[in-house]
């Protein structure tokens, strides 16, 4: 009988005194300065997913966020959440609401939303953002309308990012559109759109440590090198790493070298160096003779299969065509 409750008050101790599991519950992230969420709670906080469970002090946070005609797990399921668990941090991603075809100032909100969702699941870590494509715009519209984020953001590391806008008739985005009707965040993403406009208005700049990651050979983000400028962020090239290489737009996502540089920059503070990635050059070599990165587990033909097929259903899936761009909200407007 002794023995027995000796186990009883053992099972209850280790019970009692257990770190408890933070749950993902709904909250409200509402703070002085920043812009107003207008998508209902419940729906932002379902956006994030943690493949891994969640980020801890040994394991520290990064968000993804995705670009157009895709999903958080298409773009990084087999790729980044892998390859950065296995360099010791913990990747969660956001999945943008109607392939991120839709108004990209809706967009930001999951981001924002996510950025503070990530640090809280985490106990308070700050939390690094990678994204892709159209997922730097809108991350950067996160971090300078809803300033809260930004203080609690580590570094932003943004590969193939459209910030100056696209050339969409040079661009492979261009067949998305059918006459004058192309959906909301093609029109956004347009060179001289009034998003970009109010975008780069009043001190257009990196407002946590940034760097910005590109490809000669991109194709969709065009042209490649004028859309990775932010004014503050570290800007290079996989080419600059390895020279002659052959990186399209959609293999960013997997490329061995441009994992090289984000993850340079996540562990130099958000500013990555060709030099520093490069001082190393056995690992260089070993880097730019591979194709995508290690323990990343999809081959670069499939994937560039894959987003293909992922633009074409985002095509399908996503939001509707439009004949104009939407409107600037007041927050944004007032604030330029």
């Amino acid at each position: 009988m002794d023995s027995y409750l000796s186990l009883l008050l053992l099972i209850f101790s280790v019970l009692s005194f257990a770190a408890p599991v933070k749950e993902r519950g709904v909250q409200s992230f509402v703070f002085s300065g920043d812009a107003p969420f207008t998508v209902n709670t419940a729906t932002l906080a379902a956006a994030l997913k943690c493949p891994n469970g969640n980020p801890t002090a040994s394991s520290p946070p990064v968000l993804l966020v995705h670009g157009t005609g895709s999903t958080g797990e298409e773009t990084w399921g087999e790729g980044y959440v892998p390859a950065l668990r296995s360099k010791g941090y913990t990747a969660c991603y956001v999945t943008l609401p109607g392939r991120a075809m839709g108004d990209m100032q809706t967009s930001s909100e999951y981001v924002a939303y996510a950025i503070h969702q990530l640090s809280t699941l985490s106990s308070g870590a700050r939390p690094a953002i990678i994204t892709h494509s159209q997922g730097g715009p809108v991350t950067q519209w996160a971090l300078r309308f809803w300033p809260s984020t930004a203080s609690i953001a580590s570094a932003f590391i943004a590969l193939s990012p459209d910030f100056a806008g696209i050339e969409l008739f040079d661009s492979k985005l261009s067949n998305i559109c059918v006459g004058k009707l192309c959906q909301a965040s093609i029109w956004q993403q347009s060179s001289g759109s009034n998003y970009l406009a109010a975008l780069h208005a009043d001190s257009f700049g990196a407002v946590v440590p940034t760097t910005a990651i590109w490809s000669v050979f991109d194709g969709i983000v065009m042209p490649p090198k004028d859309n990775a400028q932010l004014p503050g962020a570290a800007v290079m090239s996989v080419q600059d790493l390895c020279p002659g290489r052959l990186t399209s737009h959609p293999q960013m996502t997997v490329d061995a070298a441009g994992f090289a540089l984000a993850l340079d920059a996540l562990k130099h503070g958000g500013k990555a160096s060709v030099s520093r990635a490069r001082s190393d050059i056995f690992g260089t070599i070993g880097t730019c003779l591979r194709i995508t990165a290690p323990t990343m587990s999809v081959s670069v033909a499939n994937q560039v299969a894959g987003d293909i097929n992922d633009v074409v259903g985002g095509f399908i899936l996503g939001d509707p065509r439009v004949t104009k761009e939407p409107a600037v909200k007041a927050y944004a407007v007032n604030a330029s």
